[in-house]
C-alpha cells in the first residue's frame, strides 16, 4: 500500500504540473507543443538539455521552451523526433533583457544557477527584486517574457532566473508560425 501511495502521490504531482504548464495562451499564429526532457538534467549543471519533440512536430530553431514556472530556454538543434535545448543557464546563453523599473537595457548570461547582468555601466543602479524581461533585440526572444528578478548584495547584482530545467520533466515549446503573421 505504502508503494501505491507514493505512486498515486507522483502522479498527482506530475498531473499538477502539466496543468500548470498548459496554461501558457496560445494565438492564432503559433502553436503549443508538450514534451519531456529526456536526459537527466541533474548530470551536468552546464549540460544543454534533450526534449522528446523535433522536426516531425515542426519544432524550428530558436523556438521557445517553457516549464510551469517559465522559460528555459531555445532550440538549437534538432533531429526528427527530439531536440537540444540551449538553456538560459548554459554560459553560452545571452539573452538581451530590460529592467522594468529602471529602464535599462543589458545583457545577462548564464552562470550555471543563476545569470550574471553584462554590458551595464551601473549594475548596482538596478533595484533588489526588479522584474526584467527579454527584448526582441536578438531576433529569436520576444519582447517581454519574464526572464527572472534582480538579486542584489553589497558585492554582486545577478538575475534570479524564474525557471530551472530542474523545476520538472515537462516542457511546453511554442512555435511560431510566421507565415500566418504575415498572411492578413
Amino acid at each position: 500500500y505504502k508503494n501505491q501511495i507514493n505512486e498515486k502521490n507522483f502522479f498527482e504531482i506530475e498531473n499538477f504540473r502539466l496543468k500548470k504548464l498548459l496554461n501558457i495562451n496560445e494565438h492564432n499564429y503559433s502553436k503549443k507543443l508538450t514534451g519531456r526532457i529526456l536526459a537527466d538534467p541533474y548530470a551536468r549543471p552546464n549540460a544543454n538539455i534533450f526534449i522528446d519533440l523535433g522536426e516531425l512536430d515542426g519544432l524550428k530553431i530558436n523556438d521557445l521552451v517553457f516549464n510551469e514556472n517559465g522559460l528555459i530556454g531555445r532550440v538549437v538543434e534538432i533531429g526528427k523526433k527530439s531536440s537540444e535545448v540551449l538553456s538560459i543557464l548554459n554560459v553560452n546563453s545571452v539573452i538581451p533583457v530590460f529592467s522594468l523599473k529602471t529602464k535599462k537595457k543589458f545583457f545577462v548570461q548564464g552562470n550555471k544557477e543563476n545569470l550574471k547582468v553584462k554590458h551595464l555601466e551601473n549594475e548596482h543602479a538596478l533595484r533588489h527584486n526588479e522584474l526584467i524581461v527579454s527584448t526582441s533585440a536578438a531576433g529569436y526572444f520576444k519582447a517581454g517574457i519574464n526572464i527572472g528578478k534582480v538579486f542584489k548584495t553589497l558585492d554582486e547584482v545577478i538575475i534570479d532566473p524564474f525557471a530551472k530545467k530542474t523545476d520538472s520533466i515537462y516542457v511546453s515549446v511554442l512555435v511560431y508560425n510566421f507565415k500566418d503573421l504575415t498572411n492578413w
